[in-house]
């Protein structure tokens, strides 16, 4: 028992390194273990019920909008001029019988959906198709819409008739499922006098709606209210009759709009999520086989046990290594350790964490007490003697040659270069590190400079303030390509070992000690380009020679095509400027690059101003706080993107206080159709002038913001009024259409019948037969 506990005591650090990988592993493998085997089940179970109403909800919605939609545009096409000659017309010349087989073709190709498009001419007997010419009825090749069509009794039942037929159209065969729709005008209760029928293809709805969607687990379906299948998952299920089953007449019988049914199919658990659709007709149906869900659970279970498994496993071969690799090198150090304390040793125990802990304590004393002694004297005088040196800050020669002798520099008479090095990205380090971590960075990187220059050139680093580190190389006149090759390797190995990137310049070459602040000031003026190279760059005292002076009318251009594309509100017409601008603005000299920079500053604001007109909230046009936010942009790309911006939120914030003032133009048109509606000259051309607006601009705006077209809310309005004065009043169809601004019977009894379902008459009856007691 002493022996063991010896041994816990003095290999401590190795059990604990052990005990924490042992325990850590252990407890992720039975967590994780625990939760997925406990959760998996009821997560993929409620994933599959949430994906199963998301995909119906999918398929009503897609249904919903591609059929009433397509309703509606081949409703507006029965009023068309093309077809009503071909319900109604005496005679049919080739031109005739042309521009109406045109205009079916025409409506075939505007919906993906559509198979084809006849119309039915009961007087003359003849059919015109969008597959073929006409025909007469004896030679029309679909006659199952014929015999559909004598007894329209057949298609009252539903707006939306599947069928399931086959014929040959000229050449072309088709065999398969469609989807009719009848616009008929019916000469008595049995049969029509002229109709248009639209063929959508099943096939095609059923792609568009489900989009593949489908698998063992889950299958969703669309029956009509006949419990006939109109789409499937299975294709080979569509127009067989569900009606007789149970869970189907159970959704038939509910009152509710939408709901969930459990239920038992085949000996095996489901659930059906359903939704009805009154202006369709249709039931969407999801059905989960849970059977079919969970042995997917199974799988996944077993899956789970061989990856605990392997985790496990993998648990045990890391925590061997990493602990050989940690207690490794602590061993050999404690070896040492207790090497050097050997005379301190006695027959006590000691653990290897105590004996670390005691060494390093004595060796953080000594450091202390070395750094205590040797103060940072010989650094810091040498980087105010250079800095002294470089910015011109001494009274006499002799003077700045007796301090420089001093701390170990020697100055030969070949000459001087002061090169310079700014970190990019200062603002960001500044509110990432403190002074003092800033100050340590600066260091370390005059340390990678001056290990760099020494291989080449006595060189001399030291913080030059700000984001400044300044190099000062004793090299005579020329090696300019070798100094360009020390800074780009200065930059790479900050970039490597530190993560930092760094920009450096070039000053010019001095022959004496007066001449090294003239190479000081041009590596500053010479690193103000950095604003137009962007970070990263290496600039040398060429570079003003080859600045472009920019014309005063050039500039005062180029601001105003800002301006103006600002005021239009074009945003990308704006960016484009602001782009040619900048462009224009890389090749000047850094102080005109600064004044065109204000002067744009000023042009932008003050258009701002003038477009906010209302409310100016989120939109500064400060210019003092706006010039401080420019002068933060440490290249021309963050200045630009910054101006960029300040257009934006300009623009958006015209934008705005204009959409605001449709919303109100639109209640104004609004409340003169309710005031105005039985006005039978009430047009949209009035309606514009109401709006002070063109037409076009008009209808736009009323149809963005009402989401329904002008003309359809005109329509809708009256009909709607029509509807309350044939419920309240005794007053003939005719008169009533007058009341409400359509004086043309004819087109009133068209119009509310495509809008209600049934004629004037047909309505008012209707009502009165739900009134009658009996």
């Amino acid at each position: 028992m002493s022996t063991l506990r010896y041994f816990v005591l003095k290999k401590s650090l190795l059990i604990r390194i052990i005990l924490s990988y042992l325990i850590v592993g252990i407890l992720i493998i039975a967590a994780l273990t625990l939760a997925i085997t406990s959760k998996v089940s009821e997560s993929l179970k409620n994933e599959w019920t949430e994906s199963t109403d998301r995909s119906l909800e999918q398929s009503y919605n897609t249904a919903n909008i591609l059929l009433n939609s397509t309703y509606q545009q081949f409703g507006n096409a029965f009023d068309s001029a093309d077809i009503q000659a071909g319900f109604y017309a005496n005679e049919f010349d080739t031109g005739l019988m042309g521009r109406i087989g045109n205009k079916l073709t025409e409506l075939a190709n505007t919906n993906p959906m559509v198979h084809s498009v006849y119309v039915v001419n009961t007087r003359h007997e003849l059919v015109f198709s969008s597959l073929t010419t006409v025909r007469t009825f004896d030679e029309f090749y679909d006659r199952q819409i014929l015999q559909l069509l004598e007894n329209s009794g057949a298609m009252r039942g539903s707006i939306f008739i599947p069928r399931q037929t086959s014929f040959v159209s000229d050449t072309k065969s088709f065999s398969g499922n469609l989807i009719s729709v009848a616009y008929s005008s019916a000469r008595d209760e049995k049969a029509t006098n002229v109709a248009m029928i639209l063929n959508l293809d099943q096939q095609v709805l059923q792609h568009m709606m489900m989009n593949g969607a489908g698998s063992n687990s889950f299958q969703s379906m669309i029956l009509n209210r006949q419990g006939v299948v109109i789409s499937h998952s299975d294709l080979s299920r569509i127009n067989s009759n569900l009606s007789e089953l149970d869970v189907v007449r159970r959704i038939s019988q509910s009152g509710s709009p939408r709901g969930v049914v459990e239920t038992e199919l085949d000996g095996t658990e489901h659930r059906l999520f359903y939704i009805k659709s009154e202006s369709l007709g249709w039931v969407f149906i999801g059905d989960i086989n849970y059977q079919s869900l969970l042995s997917k659970v199974n799988t996944m279970r077993q899956y789970i046990l061989a990856v605990t498994a392997v985790i496990l496993i993998v648990v045990g071969i890391s925590g061997f290594f990493f602990t050989r690799m940690i207690y490794g090198p602590i061993h050999r150090l404690i070896k040492n350790v207790a090497g050097m304390r050997g005379s301190e040793a006695n027959n006590e125990p000691i653990s290897e964490f105590d004996m670390l802990t005691g060494a390093f304590r004595h060796l953080e004393r000594e450091i202390q007490d070395l750094q205590s002694s040797m103060t940072a004297y010989r650094h810091t005088e040498q980087r105010e003697v250079l800095r002294l040196l470089t910015t011109g800050g001494w009274t006499s020669d002799s003077d700045i040659e007796r301090r420089l002798s001093k701390i170990g520099m020697s100055l030969p008479a070949e000459g001087f270069q002061v090169c310079m090095l700014r970190l990019d990205a200062f603002g960001e380090l500044e509110e990432t590190y403190s002074p003092n971590d800033l100050s340590l960075l600066k260091y370390a990187i005059s340390n990678v400079a001056d290990e760099i220059c020494s291989a080449h050139f006595p060189a001399f680093s030291f913080d030059g303030e700000e984001d400044r580190i300044v190099i000062l190389i004793l090299k005579p006149q020329g090696s300019e390509e070798l100094v360009k090759q020390i800074l780009m390797d200065i930059q790479d190995n900050t970039e490597k070992f530190l993560k930092m990137s760094v920009s450096a310049f070039i000053g010019s070459h001095g022959g004496d000690l007066r001449s090294i602040p003239l190479s000081w000031q041009s590596a500053y003026n010479v690193s103000r380009y950095r604003l137009a190279f962007g970070p990263g760059c290496l600039i040398s005292t060429e570079i003003e020679h080859r600045r472009e002076p920019i014309s005063d009318t050039l500039s005062a251009t180029m601001e105003k095509q800002v301006s103006e594309s600002m005021k239009v509100g074009d945003l990308s017409k704006t960016i484009y400027s602001l782009q040619e601008y900048f462009a224009l603005l890389r090749k000047a000299p850094f102080d005109e690059m600064m004044i065109l920079l204000n002067q744009l500053l000023f042009t932008v604001t003050r258009t701002a101003k003038a477009m906010a007109t209302g409310d100016r909230s989120g939109l500064s046009t400060d210019i003092g706080a706006l010039g401080q936010q420019l002068y933060r942009c440490e290249t021309l790309d963050q200045a630009e993107e910054w101006f960029v911006g300040l257009s934006e939120m300009a623009i958006s914030m015209r934008d705005k206080q204009s959409s605001q003032k449709n919303v109100m133009i639109v209640e104004k048109l609004r409340e003169h159709i309710h005031q105005s509606y039985m006005d039978p000259n009430l047009t949209i051309e009035k309606l514009a002038e109401v709006a002070g607006l063109s037409v076009n601009y008009t209808r736009k705006i009323f149809k963005d913001i009402a989401c329904v077209s002008l003309n359809q809310y005109l329509s809708d309005y009256r009909f709607e009024k029509a509807k309350v004065l044939l419920l309240t009043t005794d007053l003939p169809a005719n008169r009533i259409g007058e009341m409400v601004g359509i004086d043309n019977t004819k087109y009133f009894y068209i119009s509310f019948k495509k809008y209600s379902g049934k004629t004037p008459d047909h309505f008012r009856k209707s009502s009165d037969d739900r009134d009658d007691p009996k």
